[in-house]
């Protein structure tokens, strides 16, 4: 267990501080984190989601070009583009139920918009007007947040961009339909993302990030040392956005599997990911009750044993595994080793005698185990009786 039981670094020598400048550095370090989480963060969306402006670019000209050269519409057919993006913009597993929204809000915006024109007429209070009443009766006929965003926008269109023209109801209604289906099949026949590769990367960050914090966490505990254990559970409780964004690329890639033939060969991997990731997400919300509890721990003066900080630092290191097994493609048996391992070191740690939350963070150790092995395609029934029996 060395690797577990590294020692910290001893600190510098430096000039006494007094509280307040404690206090200010404090904050200073918190801001530099939050800071470089956001930037990462924004680094990781870019990575995912560049392949996604690709397919909008591609969908957009090809959706132009539709409207323009084959004859849809040669007169600004700006609603085949904007459909088109729309369509791949939406990237999270609903491009088709947004292909229908658009359709459906283009013809309602044109409808009603068409309608309040003959009463009201032109101009910028008429405008303000019509796209009011626009959304109002969206709402009121389907209450969906996609229809009533393209009949709002559509309404600005007719009435602003082509008051005059003719047939305006018709052609953009059809270029509104050319450029939905374009999207969808830029995004799901010429273009599709490689699923798998789409998850792996919204999932390797969520991954690394927990198994980071639960490894300090231990390395904490071993230390006593109540602010290390507890700036792992802030950084625990600030996953969402990983979290966020792996459930994204999980709906995205479902999507890509269902309508691109090229990609439903990748069905079962797919599922086995799924799965896997509602079992992380069971398990870090665990890890925030595991370092919680830690740092109760501390803070009230209870027996530590060695045992009990190597089972928390272990199961980080079962994280990290399960990362570079799915990164790799292979069977996760280092991971079930480790998830098992830990138990067995809780439990041991146990067995010394432990105060009222110590015996919370075993029992919790057992419950992370226990996810861990579930997002290993172990069922349910096999997990628990593994976990119990490591725990002897």
């Amino acid at each position: 267990m060395d690797e577990l039981r590294r020692s910290r670094p001893e600190p510098a020598a430096s000039v006494p501080r007094d509280a307040h400048t404690a206090r200010a550095e404090e904050v200073l370090d918190a801001w530099r984190q939050r800071t470089g989480t956001a930037k990462r963060d924004r680094r990781r969306q870019l990575a995912i989601y560049a392949g996604v402006a690709v397919q909008a670019g591609l969908a957009a000209g090809l959706a132009w070009i539709a409207a323009r050269e084959i004859g849809i519409s040669t007169h600004n057919p700006v609603f085949a583009p904007i459909a088109a993006v729309g369509t791949v913009a939406a990237a999270v597993g609903q491009r088709l139920r947004r292909v229908i929204e658009l359709i459906a809000g283009v013809g309602l915006g044109i409808a009603i918009a068409n309608a309040f024109l003959v009463l009201i007429g032109h101009g910028a209070a008429q405008i303000g007007l019509i796209v009011t009443a626009t959304i109002l009766l969206a709402i009121a006929l389907t209450g969906r947040g996609g229809v009533i965003t393209q009949a709002g926008g559509t309404a600005v269109l007719v009435s602003a961009v082509e008051p005059t023209a003719r047939a305006v109801e018709l052609t953009q209604l059809v270029n509104a339909v050319t450029g939905g289906a374009i999207g969808l099949a830029v995004a799901t026949v010429l273009l599709p993302l490689n699923p798998l590769r789409l998850v792996r990367k919204a999932a390797s960050p969520a991954i690394t990030r927990m198994a980071t914090q639960l490894i300090a966490a231990g390395r904490g505990l071993a230390d006593r040392d109540a602010p290390s254990v507890h700036a792992a559970l802030r950084e625990l409780r600030e996953m969402g956005g990983d979290l966020a964004r792996l459930s994204d690329a999980l709906q995205g890639a479902r999507e890509v599997v269902q309508l691109s033939p090229q990609r439903r060969h990748w069905r079962n991997s797919l599922q086995q990911y799924s799965e896997g990731a509602e079992h992380l997400n069971k398990a870090v919300l665990a890890s925030r009750g595991l370092t919680r509890k830690s740092v109760a721990l501390i803070a009230n003066d209870e027996q530590i044993p060695p045992l009990l900080s190597d089972a928390v630092a272990t199961l980080g290191l079962a994280v990290r595994d399960l990362n570079q097994d799915f990164i790799a493609g292979r069977e996760p048996h280092r991971t079930r080793q480790r998830s098992l391992a830990a138990v067995c070191q809780a439990s041991e740690a146990h067995r010394t005698g432990l105060g009222l939350s110590g015996t919370a963070v075993v029992a919790l150790v057992r419950t992370v185990a226990g996810e861990l092995l579930r997002a290993t395609a172990i069922e349910r029934t096999d997990a628990n009786r593994m976990v119990r029996q490591a725990a002897g």
